[in-house]
């Protein structure tokens, strides 16, 4: 099987399941509530389970994304670079986005922050955020 980004609009009992490995610090209402309210989930596939997941919020022509994670049993393999390009490419009418790191755990945001200059993000001036132009990667 190949690594496949996927939308989560109706997330299967199984896919919950995988979302709690993920993001273990929320349970299953607090993502049924998430995606109620308009929060967009994109998940990486592979073998019928998510390795990793991002909540993609748009607002007119700005995307944020926030709880990017990657299970750490598959960090370090391209699953996080896969899983960003495809979000930009499934929202093309974005231009600008905003990554933010709020809640990101002291000993994974170091990785992260090279992880996004890696991906041509640059820092806010908003201590959490950071942020892309498309246009500047053209």
């Amino acid at each position: 099987m190949r690594l496949t980004i996927i939308p989560l609009v109706n997330p299967t009992e199984q896919q919950y399941i995988d979302l709690s490995k993920i993001w273990l610090d929320q349970n299953r209402t607090q993502l049924e509530q998430n995606l109620e309210s308009g929060v967009r989930f994109y998940g990486a596939r592979f073998n019928e389970r998510l390795l990793a997941a991002a909540k993609v919020v748009i607002y007119q022509q700005q995307g944020t994304i926030c709880d990017f994670n990657v299970r750490e049993i598959t960090r370090r393999r391209g699953v996080g670079l896969y899983l960003l390009q495809e979000i930009f490419c499934q929202q093309p009418e974005i231009r600008h986005w905003i990554f933010d790191l709020q809640g990101v755990e002291p000993q994974n945001k170091i990785a992260l922050e090279k992880f996004l200059v890696a991906c041509g993000f640059q820092p806010a001036e908003e201590t959490h955020h950071w942020q892309l132009n498309i246009e500047s990667l053209v």
